[in-house]
């Protein structure tokens, strides 16, 4: 049996911003200021699918990194200090 795999990329774009693309569609899902932060967007959305892989370019488009649904060791990035005092104020 063949597995969808979701495919994200985290890639610069012509203004000098940080785009969140999904293979298969035209329009960039997010778009980032910062490198850091659309990476750390791309890998929590990719969590929310059942089978992914998330692409890292650098500036000059080389590949820097990838992570999947299988790799066990994945680092998940810590959460933003606006989601954790969200959380916080979150009712039980």
């Amino acid at each position: 049996m063949v597995k969808d795999v979701i495919h994200f990329m985290v890639m610069p774009n012509s203004s000098g911003g940080w785009i969140v693309v999904e293979s298969g569609f035209a329009k960039p899902l997010a778009e980032f200021a910062d490198a850091a932060m659309a990476e750390k967007y791309a890998l929590r959305f990719a969590e929310s699918k059942l089978e992914w892989k998330v692409d890292v370019f650098d500036k000059s488009g080389t590949l820097t990194a990838t992570f999947n649904s299988e790799d066990d060791a994945m680092p998940k990035p810590p959460l933003s200090e606006g989601t954790e005092e969200a959380e916080s104020k979150r009712p039980a």
